[in-house]
């Protein structure tokens, strides 16, 4: 499921990035990899906030489509 469909307070994995060299190059930039652990801040109309470690990120909607996520195995 998209990053973007997770409610607030909810924890997910990432899976995949999907979108061109670009869009993967951003987002791996500011700490989006596969296996690593995401959780939701705010997800109120605009940007959502993620964490990611200790980490804030606003993240458009439009790039929260693209981070592919699943709620269950996530390594750390």
């Amino acid at each position: 499921m998209p990053l973007a469909m997770l409610r607030v307070g909810e924890t997910a994995c990432i899976k995949e990035i999907v979108g061109g060299r670009t869009v993967k190059g951003k987002l791996t930039d500011l700490g989006f990899v596969s296996g690593k652990k995401i959780k939701i801040h705010r997800s109120s109309g605009g940007p959502l906030i993620v964490a990611i470690g200790d980490n804030r990120v606003a993240l458009g909607r439009g790039m929260a489509h693209k981070v592919i996520v699943d709620k269950e195995g996530c390594e750390n």
